[in-house]
């Protein structure tokens, strides 16, 4: 039942922060990933602030469609697009949740459409800058297998930062234990904690047995973190400080590892794999991220076609 204002006045004082206290730990008991968890709840702490600074109603029940549509307003006069979209999606998840749990009736947000986003081309690396980083990482020292290994990963299988950092090494137990050399897989945990196996292809599984190889002298070898670093197992952190760090001795100051999935969803398609199989594939349960790559590919072959025959050159 909806909370009910006139009859219960201590309700109504309660600020929409404690509303928020209880989404957070929904959406911890969820099973979504910590970024979806840490994204909602940053939208919602953006919003308080907002109708606080406002001096609008910070109560769930007098919060109403106007107040959310001047949030998101602002939003777009100081942000991209795609941030505003990102924080609706916030949003929307914590109105949903207080109509399911009874704290109010209906969702502001119940007619609301997502802020559009304008169509835009993604950039994806090209083959030199591909093979600029892996010659970056090119070595026999316990840093270049390792970095050389991290590359090719992220190059074969499309993974997220956070899904190649979490890979387990426990070779005892191969219930547990994620990368499997002789068959050429990986195992990997993504979003929602959903699992899904990749193939590694046989250069990043070369790259994986030189650095395995070298792990075993590590002195944190006992760790059931796959990837060691130099003071202990790493963190995705530390994972995308190493990829930053050869992007920069490559010549591409700003790479980071999202770039690589980017590659990959565009290579894929390119070589002419299904949609839905590289959606499998990446982990990926939504079209839209696909069809940005797919815009690419588009127009990467009307170039190539225009470069073969301009009709302008007839004249």
């Amino acid at each position: 039942m909806a909370r009910n204002l006139t009859t219960d006045p201590s309700i109504a004082s309660l600020d929409i922060q404690t509303d928020a206290a209880s989404f957070r730990r929904h959406l911890n008991a969820s099973n979504l990933s910590p970024r979806t968890v840490q994204s909602y709840l940053e939208a919602v702490d953006l919003f308080t602030r907002y109708l606080s600074e406002q001096g609008m109603p910070t109560t769930l029940p007098a919060i109403r469609r106007e107040h959310v549509e001047a949030f998101i307003e602002s939003l777009l006069e100081r942000f991209k697009p795609s941030t505003a979209a990102n924080r609706y999606a916030g949003l929307r998840a914590f109105f949903k949740w207080a109509v399911d749990e009874g704290e109010i009736k209906d969702s502001p947000m119940a007619k609301m459409r997502k802020p559009k986003q304008p169509e835009h081309v993604t950039p994806v690396l090209s083959t030199e800058q591909i093979e600029s980083i892996i010659k970056a990482c090119k070595g026999d020292g316990f840093a270049e297998r390792r970095d050389m290994a991290i590359v090719r990963l992220f190059l074969a299988t499309g993974a997220r930062l956070a899904e190649v950092a979490g890979l387990r090494w426990t070779p005892n137990d191969p219930t547990t234990h994620d990368v499997e050399l002789d068959q050429g897989i990986v195992r990997i945990m993504g979003k929602g904690r959903r699992e899904r196996v990749v193939h590694a292809g046989a250069k990043a599984v070369k790259a994986l047995d030189r650095y395995e190889r070298v792990r075993r002298q590590h002195p944190d070898a006992q760790s059931t973190v796959y990837w060691l670093g130099r003071h202990g197992p790493m963190t995705p952190s530390g994972i995308s400080q190493v990829i930053k760090d050869r992007g920069a001795q490559a010549g591409i100051p700003e790479l980071h590892a999202h770039m690589f999935r980017h590659w990959y969803a565009h290579a894929m398609l390119a070589a002419g794999h299904q949609e839905g199989d590289v959606m499998v594939l990446a982990g990926w349960r939504s079209r839209e991220m696909l069809a940005r790559y797919g815009r690419q590919l588009r127009a990467d072959r009307a170039l190539e076609a225009s470069r073969r025959l301009n009709p302008a050159d007839e004249l």
